[in-house]
């Protein structure tokens, strides 16, 4: 009688071996667009990051991009707010040229202790988090695990676990995305069109740099980066208890401009942040962070004291 046959992570397609580079390739693609990139290297995955400052009397602010928007899409804020902070952008695992060598990397808990051991390693000060959109609940879990390590965790655009559920089903084409191999070769097969011509321009805010977003966008999907929402999906859809209990400094925000998330329960997260403080902005969509980096930068004040 022959064994059964072990089954296949479907998230395995998002992994390096899917990039189309080989490694000596991707290492030099993935730190060449901008001064300050680096690599951390985990057993499960690769990390990339940029730093701006080093600065032992500054806070540092680190943000977690929600793709489409790379560390590329930084610029404008590394140039407003590195006056006052050590700023670090970082990609979680699947995203941008964070590639994991490892399907595992993109568990939801093993992205989150990936995430802390990398900002652990670059021993910074007074480090907020800032986690837009699904990313959120990764930063709002980073700060679960990291504790006191971290001086605040800034999450924004996010929904609880069953509210973002609704919103990927709703809006992203979950249904989709949640079948197994179909999903990440569908996704990669049409993430130009999806993210960047369609999803940008309609959740971002009236004072958006959408051309420059779209633009950034383009340059880096056509370098052959990971974007492994697909499996993202797939792997949250998994999770029944997210271990969520944040209880260092935090706020959370909302860009009431962004119509993706109309429907989505804004309060909802703050069961895992319950003593966040709370903020609306009418005139800022999706990409708060982006769009708004002062907005950004008065909430990790308002955290750090």
């Amino acid at each position: 009688m022959p064994s059964p046959q072990p089954s296949i992570d479907p998230a395995v397609l998002d992994t390096l071996a899917f990039s189309g580079l080989d490694e000596p390739a991707f290492r030099t693609r993935a730190i060449a667009s901008r001064p300050g990139l680096a690599l951390f290297e985990h057993n499960l995955s690769f990390i990339r990051y940029r730093i701006a400052g080093r600065d032992a009397d500054k806070p540092t602010l680190a943000i977690l991009p929600d793709a489409p928007a790379t560390i590329e899409s930084y610029d404008a804020l590394i140039a407003a707010l590195e006056d006052r902070f050590n700023i670090v952008i970082m990609e979680l695992p699947g995203f941008g040229f964070s590639f994991p060598v490892s399907a595992e990397a993109l568990g939801f808990e093993a992205s989150c202790q990936i995430i802390a051991a990398a900002l652990r390693s670059l021993d910074l000060p007074r480090v907020v988090l800032v986690g837009p959109c699904i990313q959120g609940l990764y930063a709002a879990r980073i700060a679960t695990i990291m504790g006191d390590e971290l001086a605040g965790v800034i999450i924004g655009q996010t929904g609880d676990f069953a509210a973002e559920d609704k919103w990927i089903h709703a809006t992203l084409g979950g249904a989709i995305l949640a079948q197994p191999f179909a999903g990440q070769i569908g996704f990669r097969l049409n993430r130009v069109k999806t993210t960047i011509d369609f999803w940008i321009p309609f959740a971002a805010g009236p004072s958006a740099p959408v051309a420059a977003l779209q633009d950034e966008a383009r340059k880096i999907q056509a370098a052959n980066c990971c974007y492994a929402l697909a499996s993202q999906v797939q792997k949250l859809a998994e999770i029944t208890d997210p271990l969520i209990d944040v209880s260092i400094p935090a706020a959370i925000f909302w860009g009431l401009s962004d119509k993706s998330h109309v429907a989505t329960d804004r309060k909802s997260v703050q069961k895992y942040a319950p003593d966040a403080s709370y903020t609306e902005w009418s005139d800022i969509g999706h990409f708060a962070d982006i769009e708004a980096p002062e907005k950004i930068a008065a909430l990790a004040f308002d955290l750090l004291g």
